[in-house]
């Protein structure tokens, strides 16, 4: 039976505990990580993990992760509630700094914006940073050059293991059967973490921005059908199709078919204007269709390949280059937008905006900035500089 933490009473009268912990819980994550200087009762009452627990049950987010840096300037992560007010600040040592993969979990990454192969995953509660290794699977040692990489991690639902994965091209002559590479890494290894070689994609898959997703443990890539020739060792591949890739048995699943009205249109165009996410559980197609509106299509059934259009938002100015992180539990959808974030009302389609100062790259973060349970399980590389 866990041991109730005591916190010291003043000496003009004493607050319960349990009312103490009514009050606290309510306060915002910023407030309590200053009031934990306090004293080391109060420390050891807000690290409590079933306080934290209760907490989070009382703020459930998500929290908006943006990342910030110019060309030969230290990058700097700030998290932000919904209303844009900056509950954390996080200063790294990578310069360049790009925010990558960074949805629905306890975990950020961030990499290098001009050598991609150099990434950090961080713990931001913590302060833990891992860097993955950038050298090869020892099945893949032979090779000697390697190219553009799509990457990804996300957790193990059976587990809640972390682990990432990456494709990379072995050939750039963008021929038609350019074989691909692919490795996966559990991030929980700590400093023993390693690449391990596997069965490369049943197509090329692509290595832009928001081109991939993890969903429920399932990582989906869309194929790279920029490319003319729309093939794969023989295999046809139609435009807005997704291979996909178990992370708990670590096979590709095979190809998932996008929605049908989408796959009509200009090559290039519709490469430009397709985008992957996760909202409510679903993976979710976002079509930017000639930038005048955004279809969501959700899909219901991947093995018939089966999609619903459930919410169509319009607005030539209102949706350009906006992205789809959330769905709130009130209906309203998070889009990030250049400089602004943007909660939109499907019910009475206006949206509410809030200033997003020099937020190049936007994630979402769904864990408790108040927890001091460390991610990785050895000595960790550190690359954070100040967090505030």
């Amino acid at each position: 039976m866990q041991q109730k933490v005591r916190v010291a009473a003043s000496s003009n009268g004493v607050l319960p505990e349990d009312m103490l912990r009514h009050i606290l819980v309510r306060l915002p994550a910023k407030t309590l990580c200053l009031f934990r200087a306090v004293s080391r009762s109060w420390r050891s009452l807000l690290s409590d993990p079933l306080f934290v627990a209760a907490h989070k049950s009382h703020h459930p987010g998500p929290l908006i992760v943006t990342c910030s840096g110019e060309s030969f300037e230290r990058g700097t992560i700030e998290i932000l509630d919904l209303s844009g007010h900056v509950v954390k600040r996080i200063a790294t040592s990578m310069k360049n700094a790009r925010l990558e993969c960074t949805r629905h979990l306890d975990l950020i990454c961030v990499a290098r914006n001009e050598h991609r192969s150099t990434r950090h995953v961080i713990n931001p509660a913590t302060g833990d940073t891992f860097a993955l290794p950038s050298r090869s699977a020892k099945e893949h040692a032979h090779v000697k050059k390697f190219f553009p990489q799509s990457f990804d991690f996300g957790q193990v639902v059976s587990t809640g293991e972390y682990k990432a994965l990456r494709c990379v091209s072995i050939d750039d002559s963008y021929g038609e059967c350019s074989p691909m590479l692919c490795e996966v890494i559990t991030l929980d290894d700590g400093r023993h973490a390693r690449w391990r070689g596997k069965q490369g994609p049943p197509a090329p898959v692509t290595s832009n921005r928001n081109k991939s997703v993890v969903v429920n443990g399932v990582v989906y890539f869309l194929v790279d059908f920029l490319n003319k020739y729309f093939t794969f060792c023989g295999d046809h591949v139609k435009p807005g199709s997704m291979a996909s890739f178990n992370l708990e048995t670590e096979e590709w699943m095979g190809i998932v078919q996008g929605p049908m009205p989408v796959c009509n249109g200009g090559y290039f165009s519709l490469f430009m204007e397709l985008s992957l996410v996760c909202l409510d559980g679903f993976l979710v197609m976002a079509h930017n269709s000639e930038y005048s509106s955004l279809d969501l299509w959700f899909l219901m059934d991947a093995e018939e390949s089966v999609w619903n259009k459930r919410y169509s938002i319009d607005g030539q100015h209102e949706i350009l280059f906006a992205q789809p992180l959330e769905i709130l539990s009130d209906g309203r959808i998070v889009l990030s937008a250049p400089g602004r974030l943007r909660l939109y009302n499907p019910i009475t389609k206006t949206f509410t905006d809030f200033e997003m100062r020099n937020s190049t790259f936007v994630g979402t973060y769904t864990g408790s900035l108040l927890s001091t349970e460390s991610t990785f399980t050895s000595e960790v590389s550190v690359v954070l500089v100040h967090l505030q």
